[in-house]
């Protein structure tokens, strides 16, 4: 469109279209172009990010047992409330999600006089 339009500039003049209308038209056409495939591209990213998660949990699962957990395990003396409080949080809770809608509490109906 934007060759047809540099083409017939002569014709476009006419009708008050100046360069400055071809440029900004270059212009848009470029930033189209450009982020015409941005959602495809932010698609792409997840899915690897998406994918990079297993090895990073489980990077992140050998730092605490191997480092945190041998660490903590020095206190077991000096300090067992700690070591007791941070044993009770590192125990995962898997709470299963209820997707069921409670019903509406209902008002009895007053009576009128």
């Amino acid at each position: 469109m934007l060759s047809e339009a540099n083409a017939r500039k002569t014709d476009l003049a006419t009708l008050h279209v100046t360069q400055a209308n071809l440029d900004e038209l270059d212009h848009a056409l470029k930033t189209f172009n450009t982020t015409k495939a941005s959602p495809r591209t932010a698609t792409a990213e997840r899915m690897a990010q998406t994918e990079s998660l297993p090895g990073l949990i489980r990077d992140a699962s050998g730092i605490l047992r191997n480092q945190i957990d041998r660490l903590v395990n020095l206190f077991r003396r000096s300090n067992a409330d700690f070591v007791a409080g941070y044993r009770g949080a590192r125990v995962i809770v898997d709470r299963a999600a209820s997707h069921a809608t409670k019903p509406a509490a209902s008002s009895p109906p007053s009576s009128a006089p």
